[in-house]
């Protein structure tokens, strides 16, 4: 799937874990401030870069364990599209940022939400879809958003 500056994504069953909705609201928060990330030039993006990560990394074991290193890794900037409505996780835009791979993307997702959810990426006939199975596992789906088995 060829990469743009944004994605089209959708959520299905984004039942937040309940142990996990305040560092959820404090990472989504986080992420949404630095949303113009890519904006900030030279030396300053660095150290932002550097920070974000580490503050992540504290967050989240899948991202410390499995996705980054302490001074980087793929920053998930689309969180910060996301909103928690109660216990559930929903979407603010139709589009969110490509800076990292969708499964990598569901993979950190996954620490944050019960097994079940369903996020989709792109549009038809190049969309792809992954369901959290448990915490770090991930599975690939072959049908459609809304389907009669969503």
């Amino acid at each position: 799937m060829p990469m743009a500056d944004h994605i089209a994504c959708h959520i299905e069953k984004g039942v937040v874990r309940e142990q996990q909705r305040e560092t959820l609201d404090d990472l989504i928060y986080k992420l949404f401030e630095r949303r113009h990330h890519n904006l900030v030039a030279g030396r300053e993006q660095d150290w932002l870069t550097v920070e974000l990560v580490q503050s992540i990394r504290r967050e989240s074991a899948v991202y410390r364990e499995e996705l980054s290193t302490e001074t980087s890794g793929p920053l998930p900037f689309a969180l910060g599209y996301f909103q928690r409505n109660d216990d559930h996780l929903t979407l603010t835009t139709d589009k969110v940022p490509t800076n990292m791979a969708p499964k990598t993307f569901v993979r950190f997702l996954s620490e944050f939400v019960e097994s079940g959810a369903r996020l989709w990426f792109g549009t038809p006939p190049d969309r792809e879809g992954w369901v959290v199975r448990g915490i770090d596992e991930v599975q690939p789906l072959e049908e459609g958003p809304r389907s009669a088995a969503a």
